[in-house]
Order: structure tokens, then sequence, then C-alpha cells
């Protein structure tokens, strides 16, 4: 048995482990799978909302640090050391925990110590075969870190896991051998045979986005609802609001390039953003819609239709929008009266703008709620 072992597993395994590895070290079981697989040690961060964070770019803050084994299926015998700054340092542990390994009750912790910028930790199989552990990750113990630098710093650069193959290993099936093992350098001369696992204490995490993406197509309305639409609206504001009604992002629909693209528009904004608004704020009003987005993921197609003829913006499509209509065929091309899009104001329209008059229950526009998902 690896001397390191020897001397901190044995000082702090208790006796019902101490018998257990007694136990095992006679065990008949099969070999299991040591060599064949790709353990990974590492750390994820977690930040004081609870939310991942970056361990590559720590702000000032306190963090939860998982350290995370994966990658095996099983577990023998288990260490790691890691030795951290302590003089200066702007990375400070306060605590260690390994409340994590009541999810699995087969594996036992055989201490922890933690002192002088070293720290160390031990494990070991109750299991006769082996402790069956998450491949996908199973948290070994959790530190809580604070963070004081006031520029952002990469945990890596004050803690690292120690190389030495007495000092950071795995073993898996105890039928394996009791000494063979995963360490983090086979280059180092042993008396047991070693197998190659790899660590990174501040990997790059793929982090849930803080933004997404709503895109879609604004709409000339076909009906006075706003229910289905047909040629794509340029030049017409898009807005995004925060749960206080603040304006956060803006952008205008396409009125450039092939018509079969007039009308896109794109907004990127932080994930949760719910609330939405269609509208032109210039002196030519149109009909302003709200819509929803629901859920927390990129939406596409949030295709918008939009009543033009509501000319004063009053919610209400009636003869008071019509003296301003009939401007736009006596006048210049207006396009907020070009219902067909074709680039006139003429009897086509006049056809639409009649339908939109009789279509609106008692004035109303918009009598449907859109919401995208």
């Amino acid at each position: 048995m690896k001397k390191t072992l020897k001397k901190f597993v044995a000082a702090f395994l208790a006796a019902v482990l101490a018998a257990g590895l007694a136990v095992q070290m006679t065990a008949t079981a099969a070999p299991g799978t040591l060599g064949t697989e790709e353990p990974f040690l590492f750390c994820e961060f977690i930040d004081q909302n609870g939310d991942a964070a970056d361990g590559n770019t720590l702000t000032a803050g306190d963090y939860q640090v998982n350290i995370v084994l994966s990658g095996m299926a099983d577990v023998s015998v288990m260490q790691f050391t890691a030795d951290y700054a302590t003089e200066n340092s702007p990375v400070s542990i306060a605590a260690v925990s390994t409340d994590c390994l009541e999810e699995v009750p087969t594996l036992s912790l055989g201490g922890v110590k933690n002192e002088n910028g070293t720290l160390v930790a031990a494990y070991a199989s109750t299991e006769e075969a082996a402790s069956a552990v998450d491949s996908a990750g199973t948290v070994l113990a959790t530190l809580d870190v604070t963070v004081s630098s006031s520029e952002p710093v990469d945990f890596r650069d004050y803690f690292r896991f120690n190389a030495d193959p007495d000092l950071t290993f795995a073993e898996a099936d105890y039928g394996d051998g009791i000494e063979d093992a995963y360490v983090l350098d086979t280059s180092v001369p042993t008396a047991y045979s070693t197998y190659l696992m790899t660590a990174d204490e501040s990997p790059e995490n793929e982090l849930e986005p803080d933004t997404i993406t709503v895109s879609g197509k604004i709409l000339i309305a076909s009906d006075a609802q706003g229910e289905s639409g047909s040629f794509g609206l340029r030049g017409v504001k898009v807005y995004a609001y925060d749960n206080e009604n603040n304006v956060i992002a803006e952008t205008v629909s396409n009125a450039s390039g092939d018509a079969a693209t007039w009308g896109d528009y794109s907004l990127e904004v932080p994930v949760g953003t719910t609330a939405f608004m269609v509208g032109d704020y210039a002196p030519d009003t149109i009909a302003n819609r709200p819509f929803t987005i629901a859920g927390d993921a990129d939406v596409t197609g949030a295709n918008v239709p939009v009543v033009m003829c509501d000319y004063n913006d009053d919610g209400f499509v009636n003869t008071t929008d019509t003296s301003q209509y009939g401007a736009a065929l006596r006048g210049e091309y207006y396009i907020y009266a070009d219902f067909n899009n074709d680039g006139n104001v003429n009897t086509t329209d006049t056809s639409q703008y009649g339908s939109f008059l009789r279509g609106c229950k008692n004035g109303v526009v918009y009598a449907t709620q859109l919401t995208f998902e």
C-alpha cells in the first residue's frame, strides 16, 4: 500500500473501515476496470446567488467549490491532495465539507486534513468489490471559498492538485490490486502500476447563457385582431422590457436588401426577459403590440403581425384614423398605408383598410395576445 495512504488513511479511517480494508485485501473479486477508463478530477463553481460560475475568472465574492471525480464507475480507494496559497492570497478557503458523500453511502471518508496550505482527503469503499460512483461526476468535497481580489482571478493559480502518485490517486476494483492506481503523473517511478487520470482546477465550464436571442419577422397584419400577417414590415422598432417596464434593448426591423428579408428582427436580451413591444414612436405611429416570451431559451420565428392603421395609436381603428389614411391616398407615399407592401397606396389598400374597420369588435385592435416559446 502507498506510504501516504498508510500514513493518512490509517490515521483517519475508523475501525470499521480498517476492518473493511483487511477484508478487501483478501477478496477474490474479479478485476475491475483499472486502465480502461478516463478519470477526471476537477472543480466546479457556484456563486453566492446559486448560479454556476467560471473558475477561470472569479470576481470578488463567496463561492461554493465542488471537487468532482468523473470518468470512473467504481472506486475502491482514493486520495487527493491539493496545495493552495495562504500568504497574501486573494483566494481563501474558509471551510471544507464532505456532506456530499451522503449521496454515495458505500464510499466512506477516511478523513480530511486541511492545514498550512495543504488539503488532503482520503476515501475507501466498504463494499467487497468497490463503491459504485456516478461516472458523470461524483462530488468528493465542497469548499467554501472567498475571493477578495478587485480583478478576476483564475482559481487554478491559487489551488492545485498535487501530482505525486502517493498523494493523489484513484483505485478501481479491489480485485485490480490494492496498489495499482490512476495517477496524475505516470512518469514518476513507483513500485506499482499506474494509469493516467487528468485534473483541472478551473476547467472551461459550459455555463448557462446569460442572454438569449429572440428573432422573427414583423408582418403587416391581414386582420384587425393581428392573428395573421402577410408582408414583412420595414423600419419598425421592437423593444424589450425588464420587470420594472424599463426598455433594456431595442432594434429596428430590416428595411433593406431583398424584400424577403424585410421585417426581420433580432434582439439579444438577458435570460428571463419576457416582455416585448412592437411599435414605432416616430410621428407616424402604428398600433403598438405587446408580446411575451415563455422560457429562458433562444426563440426563433417570433413573427408579430402589426395593424398599421391605428394612426393615432389609441388602440382603436375607427373614423379618427380614416382622415389620416385618406391623406395618404392624396399625398406622398405613406408606408403605413401600403397594406400589400407593393410600393403604392391605392384602391387595393383601401379594400384592406375597410376590412380593418369592419373587423374590429367595438373598434379595438388586437383581441389576441401573442406568446412565443
